[in-house]
């Protein structure tokens, strides 16, 4: 066995039985042994100091212009209407009065309905047999292909080939299973939520959130986080909605927000009266989604007025999503501006020193992300 799939396998059992120390923010409770590892991740050996002789993997480039332009290309399908001008003050209002309207209408859209569906059946902990679920499973042949694929990738990839999918199950965990089914279910159907309009990039960068904010949390000595997966999962889900109540307006925000270098809520407010963050909270509610997720679908860009309960939440999420839309890791609809900041500078940070009682090592997190990004976009790259 080579050197490095000795250190991907060293830092599976780690993980697996709760040996694995994070140096990120020094000496911390133990966490709480997790029942098996998350996917789709790329291990290393030890936290991040650990004191590795082994090669370092080359990082993963910063997103460039072409790749998100291709993004958006494939996410917006259809032209938008001719420009109208900007609305006034007080098409502004009537634009908000308006939105909230048809947001109170949103259990009367099926596409929505069944998303909405899906994830709280896969967040549900109703127990569920690993045979089960393999039963399920070998009815799509499509899924088979990329369940086993995410048991292959990164830690589990190095621990032997896995060719069977109770053996899938079982390393991955019924429930982790159970949710990334549907973000499969969702992506094979991204172009038929709203018109003109093919999300498949938003769920995968939804997913890399999820999984960056799993990891995020592991590496810091966390444990327990409420919500935190499904938190990440679905934090830009207003957008979708907001393409669902007016796809040629919303695709209009999206390509007049690339072309003018604009905020997207910026042009969201002008066009709905409300962003796609209070979009996504009052869908959440509506569909009695775990409050930890309207919260986080709410505050990812200002954690720190998020509910006490559920500010660390909140703040690995928001780091998740800047790393996420740093390394092309799918497509947000936006990118991070001058006025984000460096990843260092997020004040997502404070809360967490805030909620933990101890300051991140950002340099050492950044470090520790080196081995483990390669391998989260191999993975997202193998689901499209």
């Amino acid at each position: 066995m080579s050197t490095s799939d000795q250190s991907l396998l060293s830092r599976w059992r780690d993980r697996l039985f709760g040996r694995a120390r994070a140096a990120a923010m020094g000496p911390a409770r133990q966490p709480v042994a997790r029942p098996g590892p998350p996917a789709p991740v790329q291990p290393r050996a030890g936290g991040p100091g650990s004191g590795s002789n082994r090669p370092k993997a080359a990082p993963v480039a910063a997103v460039g212009t072409e790749e998100l332009k291709q993004a958006l290309a494939e996410t917006v399908l259809a032209a938008p209407p001719r420009e109208t001008g900007r609305p006034g003050a007080t098409d502004l209002a009537a634009r908000r009065e308006k939105t909230l309207r048809d947001l109170a209408r949103l259990q009367q859209i099926p596409s929505l309905q069944s998303v909405a569906r899906g994830f709280i059946a896969s967040a549900s902990r109703d127990y569920l047999a690993a045979d089960e679920l393999v039963e399920t499973i070998e009815k799509d042949p499509a899924l088979c292909v990329r369940v086993l694929r995410l048991a292959n990738s990164a830690y589990i990839g190095a621990a032997g080939h896995i060719d069977d999918l109770l053996t899938a199950v079982q390393m991955l965990g019924v429930q982790r299973i159970r949710t990334v089914m549907q973000v499969l279910y969702t992506l094979r159907d991204s172009r038929s939520i709203a018109p003109g309009f093919d999300w498949q990039h938003l769920w995968m960068h939804a997913l890399a959130t999820a999984d960056l904010a799993e990891e995020l949390e592991w590496q810091l000595g966390l444990s327990n986080v409420p919500m935190l997966y499904l938190s990440g999962l679905l934090h830009d889900v207003g957008k979708i909605v907001l393409s669902v109540l007016a796809a040629e307006e919303y695709r209009a925000v999206l390509l007049l927000a690339w072309h003018e270098s604009r905020p997207l809520e910026e042009m969201e407010l002008e066009r709905f009266g409300v962003t796609h963050r209070e979009a996504g909270r009052i869908f959440l509610v509506a569909n009695s989604m775990a409050e930890a997720v309207a919260v986080a679908a709410e505050h990812h860009r200002n954690p720190a007025e998020a509910p006490k309960e559920f500010r660390l939440t909140v703040a690995l999420v928001a780091v998740a999503n800047s790393i996420s839309k740093a390394y092309g890791l799918g497509f947000s609809g936006s990118v991070l501006g001058e006025a984000d900041g460096d990843l260092a500078d997020l004040p997502a940070w404070q809360v967490i020193a805030e909620e933990t009682g101890r300051r991140p090592d950002v340099a050492a997190l950044e470090e520790g992300l080196r081995d483990y990004l390669p391998g989260l976009k191999a993975t997202l790259r193998s689901l499209r």
